[in-house]
């Protein structure tokens, strides 16, 4: 019965080994596999104790902490854990927790339930309760829930990947953490390092052993070695024997050294070789009629042969080559020549086709490997190194093919190998400079994005990535506006631009991330075409002018109060000047006026008229006097104080008056709020004036009357301010005007009812306590005017 095709092809290769190498492997087979065996399962069994006990004594590391700061807490039951920085024992168990090393880079450390690290190696008194691994898991979160759902001395474990910038590292590695929770102190006690790191001694055992198995595999080996020498010598003998027969020497007969199976072997072998020189005779007449049929044949070849060789010799950019089945070069064309650097005298029937070969493929390899495995498939293609004469190497690639006869016997290869060294550095090239404009791209500090003509997202750097909050694969494939605040408007809008332009610059626009923060962006943008000049997508740069545009906002909002307060100290001194002028002839005419109207009597018919220059007079006088108080240069009296205070004490004063109009007061003053540096009266004057406008700036309101004074702390300045809000519900100030309520003179009021000096004095008060004054109206709504004030940082 024939055997099935697949076992006959696993079975010939083995049953032709040589005898000496089939006992040698059998023998080393039977060795490794019950060696293995045992090693394999020995080294996972000490694999799982060794990582035990490494995880056993990270617990104990932190149970032995635990242990130390529970004595401590006894020792000192009313210590509070702040006593840490303050030194005593707790300072030392401190300096104790922070020196302790877990492998090369692993540490201990103690951390609250708020994710504030108490005790730490270089990083105390940072908030990492929101910390994320590479994968962007909070395992701090969980570390800490875990801790505190498990109890007071039951000890946690928890795994996560972890790579740390500022050691250099670029990728991450997984990280073991052991933690135990210390409840009077509201302590989660955590110990780790890389697994690689704990394990460090396993891995270090495991080479060790694996060591011991190379030695006792190279013992097996020798002594394998030398017992198949023993028992295959006779076998070798019989073999020499016959291939001695094999080239003619048909008297050659074995030497019998015993009787067992080889001896056996030997004796049939030479009565066998008896018979065969029998034979020989009646073979040679055999031969000679095989002969003359095989140079008819020979004739025919060469025929054939030289009109291939015509072909070949034509080509010169290809190297064409024919060979034997063992390899031996038996045609070399001028392309071959001139690849090669061989002469065709040099290689036909001379050299072997590994002659054209890297070094380390060597003819035994290129036979039984390449040669054969061209027998298998009947053709291969590929692309490899070869060599020249003078030993340079190229790229080449290689076509070979089976020459046969049509009976299917194989009679040699032909192989067309062209140089693809020109090929191979434009790709080498192009592919660097590929990678050289990706690494300038991804190196940009500004955003870069490139679209398809439909407006979908196909590539994007790091520096956007960061601007977005988003990661790289979340935006590729989406359209473009999903980044747009105006959305896909302002897709549309910036297409039209290129459309007309083909490129845009210094387009500002605004843009959302991930988590809803609106960014204002400057974008260059341009069309992306390909070789042809066909427009295949945009490209745009994105530079992120958010902050600039907040200090531009501020260093306006800046100018404003320095012009205004410039204005305020030039106004002073002329100011100073004209109530200096005014007051002289003022006080001539009020002397002159009391002297007629003490001798004017009372019947007197001008006496109505002398009334009204009185009141002129003291109308002058009080704008003078006004005018010298706005101009006055007096010496303020700072000193710590609550602003609360001279906000009653306004109050107070203006109380009836606001009740004899109808107005509701609201007061929202902010209790506990930190002290400022001021001049109280100053304060209050400023106070007193602004309760004034809102009185009568709700004077011909109908609805409700309301005057809402709140104080509180604001932190959304660059450095913390208590603001005192002023807020009516009166008639409010026109948009139009509302920018010159701080210039001197300027009154809303009815001629005669104000100077228009309030609110300049106001601001210069304000000013000179390192404060600033905001005003903020509506018609119809009514106005809201904020003092700002610096607290006291020498409080």
């Amino acid at each position: 019965m024939q055997e099935p095709p697949n076992l006959i092809k696993i079975a010939i290769p083995f049953r032709d080994w040589k005898i000496r190498r089939k006992l040698i492997s059998i023998t080393l087979l039977l060795v490794l596999l019950p060696l293995l065996m045992v090693v394999s399962f020995s080294l996972a069994r000490f694999n799982d104790a060794l990582k035990k006990a490494a995880e056993e004594d990270l617990e104990h590391l932190v149970r032995n902490i635990y242990a130390q700061c529970k004595a401590q807490q006894e020792m000192m039951p009313n210590a509070a854990v702040s006593g840490l920085d303050k030194g005593g024992n707790l300072k030392t168990l401190r300096e104790a927790i922070r020196q302790i090393k877990v492998g090369d880079t692993g540490y201990a450390y103690t951390i609250n339930s708020l994710g504030i690290l108490r005790v730490h190696p270089a990083k105390e008194g940072e908030n990492i309760l929101d910390s994320t691994d590479s994968a962007g898991f909070k395992y701090i979160r969980v570390m800490i829930k875990e801790a505190q759902a498990i109890g007071d001395g039951k000890v946690g474990t928890i795994r996560y990947p972890w790579m740390n910038p500022e050691l250099g590292e670029t990728k991450p590695r997984q990280k073991l953490t052991k933690y135990i929770y210390f409840k009077p102190w509201d302590w989660i006690i955590s110990a780790g390092a890389y697994e690689e790191e704990i394990y460090h001694s396993l891995h270090e055992t495991e080479r060790f052993i694996f060591m011991v198995v190379l030695v006792s595999l190279g013992i097996a080996f020798g002594l394998t070695i030398v017992l198949s020498r023993f028992l295959t010598r006779p076998i070798l003998d019989l073999t020499r024997v016959t291939a001695k027969m094999s080239a003619g020497d048909l008297s050659q007969r074995v030497k019998i050294q015993g009787q067992d199976e080889i001896g056996i072997l030997g004796d049939s072998f030479n009565s066998m070789a008896a018979k065969i020189q029998d034979y020989t005779s009646n073979l040679e007449n055999l031969v000679e009629i095989r002969t003359k049929d095989l140079m008819d044949s020979r004739e025919k070849y060469r025929t054939l042969s030289n009109f291939l060789t015509s072909i070949l010799e034509s080509t010169s950019q290809y190297a064409i080559m024919a060979m034997e089945v063992d390899g031996t070069i038996t045609e070399f064309n001028k392309g071959a020549e001139k690849l090669f650097g061989w002469k065709k005298e040099e290689v036909i029937h001379k050299q072997h086709i590994a002659v054209t070969f890297l070094p380390e493929m060597t003819r035994n390899i290129i036979e039984k490997d390449f040669l054969h495995r061209i027998r298998t498939d009947g053709l291969i293609d590929q692309e490899m190194d070869r060599i020249r004469k003078n030993g340079d190497r190229f790229p080449a690639h290689s076509s070979l093919t089976v020459i046969s006869e049509p009976s299917g016997e194989v009679k040699g290869f032909v192989e067309i190998v062209r140089n693809i060294t020109l090929r191979k550095t434009l790709e080498k090239e192009l592919r660097e400079t590929k990678e050289f404009l990706e690494n300038i791209m991804e190196s940009s500090v500004d955003g870069i994005v490139t679209t398809d003509l439909k407006g979908k997202i196909t590539y994007l750097n790091r520096a956007m990535e960061e601007m977005l909050r988003y990661y790289r694969a979340e935006l590729l494939g989406n359209h473009i506006s999903m980044i747009y605040v105006r959305g896909i408007q302002e897709a549309w809008d910036i297409m039209n631009l290129l459309g007309a332009d083909e490129r845009i610059e210094h387009y500002e626009m605004d843009l959302k991330g991930k988590t809803g923060e609106v960014l204002t962006i400057l974008t260059s943008a341009s069309l992306l075409r390909d070789e042809e000049g066909k427009v295949i997508g945009t490209s745009g740069i994105f530079k992120n002018i958010t902050e600039q545009k907040r200090l531009e906002a501020k260093l306006k909002e800046t100018q404003f109060y320095l012009v205004e307060a410039s204005k305020m100290r030039a106004l002073g001194e002329l100011v100073a000047g004209v109530a200096h002028e005014l007051n002289n002839p003022l006080m001539a005419s009020q002397t002159i006026f009391h002297v007629i109207q003490s001798n004017l009597h009372e019947n007197c018919p001008n006496r109505e008229r002398l009334e009204i220059i009185g009141r002129c007079n003291d109308r002058i006088e009080k704008i003078v006097n006004h005018l010298r108080e706005f101009s006055r240069q007096t010496e303020s009296v700072f000193q710590e104080l609550d602003i609360n205070q001279p906000v009653e004490n306004s109050l107070m004063l203006t109380g009836q008056q606001l009740l004899n109009h109808n107005i509701t007061i609201n007061r929202k003053l902010s209790a506990s709020l930190p002290k400022i540096s001021g001049d109280s009266g100053q304060l209050e004057q400023v106070f007193l004036n602004l309760i004034s406008n809102a009185r009568d700036a709700m004077e011909k309101v109908t609805g409700p009357k309301e005057l809402t004074i709140h104080s509180y702390l604001s932190d959304e300045e660059e450095s913390p301010m208590v603001v005192v809000s002023v807020k009516d519900t009166g008639e409010g100030i026109p948009e139009v005007i509302l920018s010159k309520v701080l210039e001197p003179f300027f009154s809303t009021k009815p001629v005669g009812k104000g100077t228009g000096l309030g609110l300049s004095l106001c601001f210069g008060i304000v000013e000179a306590h390192g404060g600033r004054l905001k005003i903020k109206s509506q018609v119809g709504v009514g106005t809201e005017v904020k003092i700002l004030l610096p607290v006291n940082r020498e409080a």
